[in-house]
């Protein structure tokens, strides 16, 4: 189903618990993106099958909160090696800023009235760090020369964080990962907020 036709559905859905309980199963994040961004009110669980057949069903937030979420968990766990810990938790982070990113990008532009094909295959064409971020920041992904020192306009802290999460997979992490992480959820409200 295109993303346009996940947006009418969510409409009907809409409609249709005004009256009615509506219960949905699906395998894909984008209904629950199309409620977000239309406004639409839903609870939304995920349900994950651990280690011995067990069942976990939790609330979702939305993408940004949820990476946050993951990454909280592994910094707080006490039985994963450091090391890992250091690689895995800015991994986390660098999502929850890229979720940032494109849902700016897709509210500003389907707000204008861009087609959704249109927007998804920006995104795609623009997935890596600087040019996502250029694009939520400026609404153009070839400023990629002005991120850093529009992020440094926020406060150092945004510029360190944003480098952090793009180096984090590829070498260890030696600063204190509950820092990071708060850093990482003001950078993903700082992004939704600066965008036009």
């Amino acid at each position: 189903m295109d993303p346009a036709r996940v947006e009418g559905l969510a409409r009907v859905l809409a409609d249709t618990a005004r009256t009615r309980q509506v219960i949905v199963f699906a395998h894909d994040d984008r209904l629950p993106d199309a409620t977000r961004r239309l406004g639409i009110p839903a609870t939304v669980l995920s349900v994950t099958r651990r280690a011995k057949s067990a069942v976990d069903v939790r609330p979702t937030a939305d993408p940004v909160r949820s990476y946050l979420d993951d990454a909280r968990a592994l910094a707080l766990t006490d039985d994963l090696p450091k090391s890992v810990a250091s690689r895995v938790v800015p991994g986390f982070c660098q999502s929850a800023i890229e979720a940032a990113c494109m849902d700016a990008v897709r509210r500003r532009r389907l707000a204008r009235g861009d087609r959704h094909e249109d927007v998804e295959e920006l995104l795609t064409a623009n997935a890596k760090p600087h040019p996502l971020v250029a694009l939520a920041l400026f609404d153009n992904e070839t400023k990629t020369g002005d991120v850093l020192s529009r992020l440094n306009q926020m406060g150092r802290w945004a510029g360190d964080a944003f480098m952090v999460c793009k180096l984090g997979a590829h070498e260890c992490y030696d600063g204190d990962l509950s820092d990071l992480i708060r850093s990482t959820e003001r950078l993903a409200d700082e992004v939704t907020r600066a965008a036009p």
